[in-house]
């Protein structure tokens, strides 16, 4: 059985908007050291890290479970 949703959050944040966008799109695999007890792993499904329209698998904990996104 699988469950299809969205999940949202609001947080804060310090730092530039330069560094976040850079974190979050080409730096991908180093967040697993920033959010090490939420973010399990992430995988590359298709493309290259850093490039537009790469696919990536994250394996997240929400909750008490572990969930792939």
């Amino acid at each position: 059985m699988s469950l299809f949703g969205k999940v949202e959050a609001e947080i804060e944040i310090k730092a530039s908007a330069y560094k976040f966008f850079e974190a979050n799109s080409k730096r991908v695999p180093n967040l697993l050291k920033h959010a090490p007890n939420f973010i399990q792993s992430v995988d590359l499904v298709e493309g290259e890290w850093g490039q537009e329209g790469s696919v990536m698998c994250f394996y997240f904990t929400f909750g008490k479970s572990i969930n792939i996104c």
